[in-house]
């Protein structure tokens, strides 16, 4: 498949692609998504094909490429008021 406008390969970013990669990880949807800044429900639904924003498909691409680490995302989060409480919102409902 073509690359998109962003220039990411649409079959990294394809829903069964993304479930798969989490399932060998073996991760579960809550803490595979948190990484990129997704809640639960919207990786679920992003695993079931519904369209996934820009900011996170470049995210995704750039996790997977090796590019970006946990600890970058996290490190970034840490750093960002915003960020941070999105993810203590997400680890209260956990």
């Amino acid at each position: 498949m073509k690359d998109d406008v962003r220039g990411l390969d649409k079959n990294f970013l394809r829903a069964d692609v993304l479930r798969e990669s989490r399932i060998a990880r073996r991760e579960t949807q809550t803490k595979f998504w948190r990484r990129f800044g997704v809640t639960q429900s919207r990786g679920s639904r992003f695993e079931l094909g519904t369209e996934i924003p820009p900011s996170v498909a470049i995210l995704i691409k750039l996790y997977f490429e090796g590019t970006v680490s946990d600890g970058d995302l996290w490190r970034a989060r840490r750093s960002n008021p915003v960020l941070k409480l999105t993810a203590n919102a997400s680890e209260a409902s956990v």
